[in-house]
């Protein structure tokens, strides 16, 4: 198992605004309590990354290595629990199959999951 690039690199770090986006059309269009919840905190987790690879970005130290790298962990950790949700989910949503892909770009490019 590889470790992932930090700071995170330019595809990876769209793969993963792409994603965001994408849930964020998920919560639009979806009434399911359970798959809403697990979109909401994969929301809260992605922007935490997101943001973690900012302030890597400025202070660029050990400390916030360590950061970006335990969200990075955390999220994709959220993303795979996600996806067993997502696929077990029936009907053929669109919308959630776009996520599904989404997710599966992102842990494809990020060695170490």
């Amino acid at each position: 198992m590889g470790t992932p690039t930090i700071p995170l690199s330019p595809d990876v770090r769209a793969a993963y605004k792409a994603l965001y986006a994408k849930n964020e059309a998920a919560l639009e269009a979806t009434n399911d309590f359970d798959l809403t919840k697990a979109l909401n905190a994969s929301q809260l987790d992605i922007g935490n990354l997101l943001q973690a690879d900012d302030a890597y970005r400025i202070q660029a130290d050990d400390a916030q290595f360590q950061a970006v790298l335990t969200q990075l962990n955390t999220t994709n950790e959220g993303l795979k629990a996600l996806q067993k949700k997502i696929s077990g989910i029936t009907g053929g949503i669109s919308t959630i199959g776009a996520v599904a892909g989404a997710i599966n770009d992102v842990l494809k490019l990020v060695p170490g999951i």
